[in-house]
């Protein structure tokens, strides 16, 4: 029986007088009922003294019978439960199963009301609230692709006063299929149905798609009552998501976007085989932080602001020589097609040399060179300004100072690096790394930088290695 019908029944029950004939019926009813027990009530249920309170609030009449089981306020807010259900969004009404009509078990899936462990469970007309999926049909529709970000947009409505209590997905939510990008969101009043009196509430969550087949776990929501005496809870089914995968290019980097953007690049040569190459890219709704360029062995993320919707990163990586340029497909979701992006590889005149956060440069050595000829200088003014011998004293300090600043400059320093230590292609904690060392190995010392030194080891390759791992 539809909630319409319960009230239409009820109503016509009031209005119409065919109580006392009801009533009749009913008294005989039980009459043949406390007749005729069952053995197993004559044996489990004591005699009822009928002075007792218990017995003062047994219904005596039909008209008791319906008044107990729906006041007169419960039939009101029946009516206006029915009206707000009307307005909600048709195709996702729920049927009377949905609503707990009919279930005399209530609603089992109802969490523990953390506000008043007092509270009872709803009754089947006593629902607090109806939560729907109110994603995008278009979305759920059309190919989804693995990488993908995707908004999952849930909406509540809550009846007579109630509240949110809490919700939370039934599964997790950060697999090998699944990620969710924004676990702290929270829900938003929908203030066009706040406008027709309807107390609507939105929350969307997003979520990478990281297989081809995923599923959005189920979404369960509680609800308390005004007076904090009932709980209730409304359980959304899960979504199953068939994702495309795309890695059967060859020259795909793995990242979808509505809009991916080539920024500014640079190369310059790193060894004999190798040039080094860094470049940013900006992108709309994309999996950037998946970006790799593929056959490239050595490559890596210099920086990185992966947010949503707008990201950027800047990229590095070792190119061969032999190629002339750095080219790679993204997949398009606006075009929906696969894009090419493009770009030199070659070191050039005006392009020998990377950003000043990319390269640091050798400023130690530099210094360090002008501050022993700046002491050279002082020695040399010195002895013009004293007569002898202090003349003579200073000059014999100022040619000391000027051979060892010789030496200094000429000679190359020299270190053992341990084993086990980790040559990286930058001085920077999230560079790529160059190679690891299996024994002792001896190297050139040639810059130092922010705790790492610049070292060319025996098969002229050049990297960074901490201070800590040479001896």
């Amino acid at each position: 029986m539809t909630l319409q019908s319960k009230i239409r029944f009820y109503t016509q029950i009031r209005k119409k007088k065919i109580l006392p004939s009801l009533s009749l019926a009913l008294f005989c009813a039980f009459v043949g009922f406390f007749a005729t027990p069952s053995n197993a009530e004559q044996n489990t249920q004591p005699p009822q003294n009928l002075d007792s309170p218990q017995a003062a609030q047994i219904p005596q009449t039909l008209e008791q019978i319906i008044e107990q089981d729906i006041p007169n306020n419960a039939l009101q807010n029946m009516q206006q439960n029915l009206e707000a259900l009307q307005n909600f969004p048709q195709e996702s009404l729920p049927d009377e199963s949905a609503l707990g009509f009919g279930n005399d078990e209530g609603n089992i899936n109802a969490p523990q009301n953390p506000l008043n462990s007092q509270a009872i469970y709803a009754s089947p007309d006593e629902k607090l609230l109806f939560v729907r999926n109110a994603t995008q049909e278009a979305l759920l529709n059309k190919t989804i692709y693995v990488g993908q970000k995707i908004p999952i947009t849930y909406n509540a409505l809550f009846f007579n006063g109630a509240s949110l209590s809490q919700s939370a997905f039934q599964d997790k939510t950060a697999t090998n299929k699944i990620a969710l990008q924004n676990p702290l969101e929270t829900w938003q009043k929908d203030l066009e149905s706040a406008q027709k009196g309807e107390d609507v509430y939105t929350i969307t969550y997003v979520f990478k798609i990281k297989s081809a087949n995923a599923i959005i776990p189920s979404f369960e929501v509680s609800a308390i009552s005004q007076d904090g005496g009932i709980i209730d809870s409304f359980l959304v089914e899960s979504i199953a998501i068939n994702a495309l995968d795309l890695y059967q290019n060859k020259r795909y980097v793995g990242v979808v976007a509505d809009r991916l953007e080539l920024g500014a690049y640079k190369a310059r040569s790193y060894d004999d085989e190798h040039n080094l190459v860094a470049f940013e890219i900006s992108a709309s709704n994309a999996n950037l932080e998946d970006f790799k360029l593929p056959s490239v062995e050595k490559q890596g993320i210099e920086r990185s602001n992966f947010s949503t919707p707008e990201s950027s990163a800047i990229f590095y990586a070792l190119i061969p020589k032999n190629i002339q340029s750095v080219s790679f497909e993204y997949f398009s979701l606006s075009n929906n097609r696969f894009e090419e992006i493009r770009f030199p590889a070659i070191p050039n005149a005006q392009s020998t040399e990377f950003q000043e956060d990319l390269k640091p440069k050798n400023t130690y050595l530099l210094y360090t060179a002008l501050g022993i000829c700046t002491l050279g200088l002082i020695c040399v003014g010195l002895g013009f300004a004293f007569k002898a011998p202090l003349r003579y004293v200073f000059w014999a300090l100022a040619v000391a100072i000027f051979a060892y600043l010789l030496h200094y400059l000429l000679y190359t320093k020299n270190g053992i690096v341990s084993p086990n230590k980790h040559i990286w292609i930058l001085p920077t904690h999230n560079s790529t790394l160059l190679e690891t060392t299996t024994k002792p190995i001896e190297v050139k010392i040639i810059g130092e930088y922010s705790g790492y030194y610049k070292i060319i080891t025996p098969e002229e390759k050049v990297g960074w290695v901490k201070q800590d791992d040479v001896e």
